[in-house]
C-alpha cells in the first residue's frame, strides 16, 4: 500500500484550503499503516506541527460517551426501549414548543425560535411519547443545542453547575417535536452523559478514564482545557476562517465548558489524534484494542453502526450527510449511489465542530483519524479524504 494520495491531499488543505495544521492516523488490525502531520499548531509564533499536539474535539466527543453507554447496555443497566424519565423523572411530562423546526441549523446554539417545518403538537401541548433511551442515542429526543436558553442560564446564575443540574434544566425547555419522529442534532448526548453517571454511580470523566481511556492507553484525553503547564502547551491554536477564507486566532472560550463541574458528554472533550485513533482502531477490530483489552463485543459495534433512522428522520438527516443515515451516535454508510463514497456501507463514524473528522470500517478493520483546529471546514474535504485513503489501499 502506497499512500502518497492521501498525503498529497493533507498538504493541499494546507496550501491551498488555508488549514493551519493537519494531523492523519489510518490503523488496520491494530497496526499504524500511515501517519502524516503538516503546517502549523500556532501561526502567530511560528510553531510546527509535531504530531504531539492536543486538541478541544467538539462533538467528536459523542462517539466516546455512546460507546460507554453501551458498554453500560452490555452490562443490563438499561434497555433502549427505556423512557428516560425512568432515571431522570424531569422528563415524564414534556410539553412541545409551538415555535417552528429547523433540522438544518438545529446544531448551531441558539438563543431564540427558529424557523422552518412547523410542528404538530398534542391537543393539551404535551408529548403523546416518553422520550427513551433509543431516543437519545438517534437524535431523536426532540431536543435543541440551545446552551442558552433561560432555564440553563438560571442554573448558571444560582452558582456552578453539575452535568446532572444541566440536564435537569435542559428538560425544562420544550420539545421541538414529538420523540421518535424526527431527527434533531442536539444535547442529547449530554442527557446520555447524565445516564452515565446513574448508572455507573461515577462522574462521567471518571467512568470514561477508568473504563476506556486506559484500557486503551490514551493517557491524553479529557474534559475541558489542561490545566498543567506540560499539557496546556501542547493544545494547539485555535482558528475560525474569516469572510475571505484566511484563518483567524479564536480566543474564544469553548461554549461548552460552562463550568468546571459540567462534563459535556457532547462536545467536552480534550484529546490528541494518536490516542482517538486507538479508540478508533479498537471500534474497528471487533471491540479490542492495541492493548488487548476488550471494550465492546463485536455484536453491539454492529447494532452502534446500524442505521436506526426511520424514513423522516433519514429524510432529515440527508440535509447534513448524503448517503449516510444515524446509528446510536454515528453517521453510517446506506447508499453508495447517493454519497459517492468509495468506502464500504457500514463504515462509520462522525466529526467534530473544529474540523476532527473519524472513521471506521469494521468490514476491513481499518480507521481514519484526522485532526485539525479551525472551525468553519467544508465538509466536502471529508468526502475527499475516505476517497484518497481507499484509493491509496489497493
Amino acid at each position: 500500500m502506497e499512500f502518497s494520495k492521501l498525503k498529497n491531499l493533507m498538504d493541499k488543505f494546507v496550501s491551498e484550503y488555508n488549514t493551519p495544521g493537519v494531523d492523519v492516523i489510518v490503523y488496520k488490525n491494530h497496526e499504524m499503516l500511515f501517519r502524516y502531520f503538516t503546517g502549523f499548531s500556532d501561526i502567530e509564533n511560528n510553531k510546527k506541527m509535531n504530531g504531539d499536539e492536543l486538541y478541544l474535539i467538539f462533538s467528536m466527543t459523542k462517539m466516546i460517551t455512546c460507546t460507554c453507554a453501551l458498554q453500560l447496555l452490555e452490562q443490563g443497566k438499561f434497555l433502549l426501549s427505556d423512557p428516560v424519565s425512568k432515571y431522570l423523572p424531569e422528563f415524564e411530562k414534556m410539553k412541545i414548543s409551538s415555535d417552528e423546526l429547523d433540522i438544518e441549523n438545529a446544531a448551531k446554539i441558539t438563543t431564540g425560535a427558529s424557523v422552518g417545518e412547523s410542528i404538530k403538537t398534542s391537543d393539551d401541548g404535551y408529548a403523546k411519547n416518553q422520550i427513551t433511551i433509543k431516543n437519545l442515542f438517534t437524535m431523536g429526543a426532540g431536543l435543541d443545542y440551545d446552551l442558552r436558553s433561560e432555564s440553563i442560564k438560571k442554573s448558571l446564575a444560582e452558582g456552578k453547575i453539575s452535568t446532572r443540574e444541566l440536564v435537569s434544566a435542559i428538560a425544562q425547555k420544550p420539545l421541538g417535536f414529538e420523540p421518535g419522529t424526527r431527527y434533531r442534532y442536539s444535547l442529547c448526548h449530554d442527557v446520555l452523559g447524565a445516564l452515565i453517571e446513574i448508572w455507573s454511580g461515577k462522574k462521567l470523566g471518571d467512568y470514561m478514564k477508568e473504563n476506556l481511556f486506559d484500557p486503551l492507553g490514551m493517557k491524553n484525553t479529557f474534559f475541558g482545557v489542561p490545566k498543567d503547564e506540560e499539557r496546556l502547551s501542547k493544545m494547539a491554536a485555535r482558528y475560525t476562517y474569516d469572510k475571505d477564507r484566511k484563518p483567524q486566532r479564536n480566543e474564544l472560550e469553548c461554549v461548552y465548558n460552562l463550568s468546571n463541574e459540567y462534563q459535556s458528554g457532547g462536545a467536552g472533550l480534550t484529546s490528541s489524534c494518536e490516542d482517538y485513533a486507538l479508540f478508533l482502531d479498537a471500534l474497528a477490530c471487533g471491540g479490542v484494542g492495541k492493548t488487548g483489552n476488550k471494550i465492546l463485543s463485536s455484536a453491539t459495534i454492529e447494532l452502534m453502526g446500524t442505521n436506526h433512522l426511520n424514513e423522516k428522520q433519514y429524510e432529515d438527516f440527508q440535509s447534513l450527510q448524503f448517503g449516510y443515515g444515524y446509528g446510536l451516535g454515528v453517521r453510517t454508510h446506506t447508499d453508495k449511489a447517493i454519497s459517492g463514497s468509495l468506502s464500504p456501507l457500514g463504515e462509520f463514524g462522525w466529526d467534530g465542530a473544529a474540523g476532527a473528522f473519524s472513521m471506521v470500517d469494521p468490514k476491513n478493520n481499518l480507521s481514519l483519524t484526522y485532526f485539525q483546529h479551525i472551525h468553519g471546514w467544508d465538509k466536502r474535504l471529508q468526502r475527499e479524504m475516505k476517497n484518497a485513503l481507499y484509493a491509496c489501499l489497493d
